[in-house]
């Protein structure tokens, strides 16, 4: 079972400020139902945050930015040395 918390206690868990984790939220980065959600179920009310889910999302978007300078990397055209 998925545990929610309010903005204070989820931004201090997920090492974020809340001004961040709202960006998140609003720019559709976070996906409701999966990582907030509605606590009354209705527009409006409070909105709380799933840390556990959020931190799995933080995990791999850090994948995804390790891994593009070495894949980038991968697609330079490589030659053989030329013997002297």
């Amino acid at each position: 079972m998925s545990i929610f918390y309010g903005k204070t206690p989820a931004s201090k868990m997920l090492g974020i400020s809340q001004a961040t984790l709202w960006t998140l939220k609003n720019s559709g980065q976070l996906q409701a139902g999966k990582h907030w959600l509605f606590a009354t179920g209705k527009k409006g009310s409070t909105v709380l945050f799933n840390v556990e889910s959020i931190r799995d999302w933080q995990i791999e978007q850090t994948k995804i930015i390790d891994e593009d300078p070495k894949a980038s990397a991968r697609k330079i055209a490589t030659y053989p040395q030329m013997g002297v």
